[in-house]
């Protein structure tokens, strides 16, 4: 019988998955469509502006992904026992929480914006303004989306994708038509939020069912323990926003406009290997949990997932190698014609940082911080190496793939000790509680 259940559940794993990758890459490729629009019709200097705004989005992903996992974690460990209030009560609690950080953020952007303008040699403060406008939206939809991904609802979580690109595609194109530049890819950006917080509410009700007193007294008695979760996805996830996009950030500040400008093209199509393979990562997570859950061993699932992820890579890298120059100087200029071989490098080392990625939040769905913080270290040796090397595109993309080696090292040989160490602990269902199990 449990191998009948664990059949069907990577059957459904499978077709989920596939359906998720399938979205996530639709949207990517709309995404990409938007910034081949932005890379013809924009200066370099303008797209640099335009692919700034995008990185401090990114930045901000450190705390939506943090919330959707913690939704991700509880909402799959109520999925085992079918507490659906339990669930209700956590997401109505999560997107409180969320709607005051997206406050907090909106505040430093849109108050700091003339600050950040001159700080990134940008042209204009607006865009920064409107940015700030779209957080509390852009944070409280990642609550929704973490509870659809808990419960495995793969099919309605694929379609937030679907739909945040769309708008934000349509309306992008149109406003830089009409001439408004950067901004108008801001407006885009920040309605697109907007579209996705109306899409998750649709898929699940949240702002209408049921949170009540007795709802509310479930989430204020399981607060503490995912409070206790929140630390760890916040480490993970901070280290994660900071290799992702540290590089962006020092380049736009370091390099001149023109460099600026090629170098955010290289690292636009290269981070494509991170963010396809994070709908691998997005399916196993709450799989792992509810495996665990259920007194299962959920190795199997990373070593499927690393395999996905580097068949990405491979096919990535090379990819990138025989065509990146071709494709990017047809698509946004002759500047860009002779990006292949920094591309192929910048591919490979966010191949590596994928496979990284995986391992650690493999193991934080399983409660195990050691991982995420090891992560962490390696964002700031990440950041010391880029700064020593700011001097170049080459040295700045060399840098990281020394990083993101280490990185992959030393979280592999953390997860080996664990699985041969015979020191990870393992809970039976009728013991194991969310929170944080070990280091």
């Amino acid at each position: 019988m449990a191998a009948k259940t664990v059949t069907a559940e990577n059957r459904t794993l499978l077709a989920g998955g596939g359906l998720l990758a399938g979205a996530m890459f639709a949207a990517n490729a709309g995404n990409y469509l938007l910034n081949v629009v932005l890379g013809r019709w924009l200066t370099t200097g303008e797209f640099a502006d335009a692919n700034l705004m995008v990185t401090l989005m990114l930045l901000v992903t450190a705390i939506a992904v943090s919330l959707q996992l913690i939704a991700a974690r509880f909402a799959g460990m109520n999925a085992v026992t079918n507490d659906t209030e339990a669930t209700a009560a956590m997401a109505r609690g999560l997107e409180r929480s969320a709607l005051v950080g997206g406050f907090v953020v909106a505040l430093v952007l849109i108050a700091g914006a003339t600050w950040w303008r001159d700080f990134f040699n940008s042209e204009s403060a607006w865009p920064f303004v409107v940015l700030g406008v779209g957080m509390p939206a852009y944070l409280v939809q990642a609550v929704g989306r973490g509870v659809l991904q808990g419960q495995l609802d793969f099919r309605p979580l694929a379609g937030t994708f679907i739909y945040e690109m769309v708008v934000r595609v349509v309306l992008g194109v149109a406003l830089v038509a009409l001439g408004l530049g950067v901004l108008g890819a801001t407006i885009a950006l920040t309605a697109s939020f907007i579209a996705t917080w109306w899409s998750v509410q649709r898929a699940l009700g949240l702002g209408v069912r049921g949170f009540s007193s007795v709802a509310g007294s479930v989430f204020s008695r399981r607060k503490p323990e995912i409070v206790a979760y929140a630390g760890p996805v916040a480490v993970l996830l901070l280290g994660q926003i900071i290799i992702n996009n540290g590089d962006v950030l020092i380049s736009k500040q370091s390099l001149d406009p023109t460099n600026a400008g090629r170098y955010a093209a290289i690292a636009l199509v290269g981070r494509a290997v991170f963010f396809l393979s994070w709908s691998v990562a997005t399916t196993l997570f709450p799989a792992a949990t509810q495996r665990q859950e259920r007194g299962g061993n959920a190795d199997g699932l990373l070593y499927a997932g690393l395999a996905a992820v580097v068949g990405l890579g491979l096919a990535a890298i090379v990819g990138a190698r025989l065509l990146g120059g071709i494709v990017l100087g047809r698509v946004f200029g002759a500047d860009y014609a002779d990006v292949s071989v920094p591309l192929a490098w910048y591919a490979f080392a966010t191949a590596v940082f994928a496979m990284a990625n995986l391992v650690v939040s493999h193991h934080l769905a399983l409660g195990q911080i050691r991982e995420a913080v090891l992560m962490l270290g390696g964002a700031v040796l990440q950041t010391v190496l880029l700064v020593a090397a700011r001097g170049s595109t080459d040295e700045l993309i060399s840098a990281q793939v020394l990083a993101m080696l280490i990185v992959l090292a030393v979280v592999s040989i953390s997860h080996m000790e664990r699985r041969f160490g015979h020191r990870a602990v393992t809970k039976s269902p009728a013991t194991s509680r969310p929170g944080v199990r070990s280091t």
